[in-house]
């Protein structure tokens, strides 16, 4: 799985190579940067599952934002294929 282009992302974020931008509001970097180093954990310990808490925080504090609503939703699609 260490392969894979999620898991490329998530190494990229965990050595700051990759950041989230300064434009987004503080609690969306927290929330994405939060759900980024749980997919990389999952990833490093073999684990088949992160715990929902990262996604529904992820969500949550995505839904404050209207702008951000097509990709809060597509998230949402997304956890609800795989319940």
């Amino acid at each position: 799985m260490k392969d894979t282009k999620e898991y490329s992302i998530m190494k990229k974020v965990s050595e700051g190579k990759m950041v989230v931008q300064d434009h987004f509001p503080e609690d969306v970097k927290v929330a994405v940067k939060s759900f980024l180093a749980a997919g990389k954990m999952m990833e490093d310990e073999g684990l088949e599952n992160m715990p929902s808490d990262y996604l529904v925080n992820l969500l949550e504090t995505l839904s404050k934002y209207p702008e951000y609503n097509k990709l809060t939703m597509d998230l949402y699609k997304a956890y609800n294929k795989e319940k």
